[in-house]
């Protein structure tokens, strides 16, 4: 009987912290920007994104310093923008069709660089690599 209340409790735990972590992660607004001025913009016809895929997006894309942001980023002139809340962070984001994305501090500084590289990011969206 102790045995099995034992595992009850364990199972109840690790329950608990994958239900935590899947919180950690909140898209608090999400908004579609389109540079209509731009020739190029017919590229982004078939640019969306949900809420849950901006924060897989974060999840998988490969986290690159400035040097190699500069070198690889490629900027189309679509891209979502908004306010995600991460580890009880508050950051802006923008995710630009072409596979580079951005969280910002409050303050407007750029904290993280992103890139849609690997095989995670590429075979989940197709339309960032």
């Amino acid at each position: 009987m102790i045995q099995k209340l034992i595992c009850l409790i364990t199972i109840l735990a690790i329950s608990s912290c994958a239900l935590n972590n899947e919180s950690d992660t909140q898209v608090q607004s999400i908004n579609r920007v389109v540079d209509m001025t731009d020739t190029t913009s017919k590229v982004c016809e078939n640019f969306y994104l949900t809420k849950n895929e901006i924060i897989y997006f974060f999840q998988v894309a490969e986290q690159i310093n400035n040097e190699e942001d500069h070198g690889e980023s490629l900027i189309l002139p679509c891209k979502y923008e908004g306010k995600i809340m991460m580890n009880n962070k508050s950051y802006s984001y923008e995710i630009f069709a072409g596979g580079t994305g951005y969280l910002y501090d409050k303050n407007g500084w750029v904290v993280k660089n992103f890139i849609c590289k690997n095989n995670h990011c590429c075979t989940k969206f197709s339309e960032l690599c």
